[in-house]
């Protein structure tokens, strides 16, 4: 009977110590869960312009070569930008963001940029206008959107009097709203030129008042919890 009862109290024993292991190791999977947040690549391909210039105090469109403080803008999240409306799946975290499809509709309000020796310096100040494809038209101002904070340096080149390209890298610090810690780097590239039929030298006093750029980076957001 002795014998008997020790060995039900050594494995009453082991049968504790196993839940309790089993209950600790549930607990550290679900905070690594937690913790991991979500990371991956990305692609961005946009388009900024100087809209009603030179009446609009908050557009400045460069020449492509000369030294100073420039700024371009997109159309509103309203408006249909062919390009805009599908630029990227960085916004959706490929899709993973809950009620998210690939490639979100975004502006860049704005895209601005300092020149010295035709090294640029700049901020874009990404709005996220949905997370699908296409415009919005839920009456929010864009300003009340969550925003993608991007900062690039670059170099830049001048083809032509019609075209200026440039490339380089960018950093992001964070954002807005869903995108407060999200963190991410890579390389922009893109080119200044003109929509206008009649170009840049004839039609708007030598201003290069449209770009295209692209981006192609990673992103990582410890925070992310669908």
């Amino acid at each position: 009977m002795p014998g008997e009862v020790l060995v039900k109290r050594r494995a009453q024993g082991i049968s504790n110590s196993s839940a309790t292991a089993l209950a600790i190791a549930a607990a550290l999977a679900t905070t690594g869960a937690s913790a991991q947040g979500v990371e991956g690549t990305f692609g961005l391909a946009a388009m900024v312009h100087t809209p009603d210039w030179p009446n609009n105090a908050q557009v400045a469109p460069w020449d492509g070569k000369s030294d100073g403080e420039f700024a371009y803008r997109a159309i509103p999240c309203a408006g249909n930008a062919p390009m805009n409306n599908i630029s990227s799946n960085l916004p959706t975290y490929n899709g993973l963001m809950p009620d998210s499809r690939s490639p979100a509709s975004t502006r860049s309000h704005p895209f601005k940029f300092n020149v010295k020796a035709g090294q640029m310096t700049g901020s874009i100040a990404l709005t996220v206008c949905k997370l699908t494809p296409g415009p919005t038209n839920d009456g929010r101002p864009d300003s009340e959107r969550d925003r993608i904070d991007i900062e690039f340096t670059a170099t830049s080149m001048r083809r032509t009097p019609e075209e200026t390209t440039f490339s380089g890298t960018f950093v992001i610090p964070g954002g807005t709203g869903r995108y407060a810690k999200l963190a991410g780097s890579g390389t922009i590239r893109g080119y200044f030129m003109c929509f206008d039929p009649k170009g840049c030298v004839e039609g708007n006093k030598g201003m290069l008042r449209d770009m295209q750029y692209v981006l192609e980076g990673r992103f990582k957001d410890p925070g992310f919890n669908p």
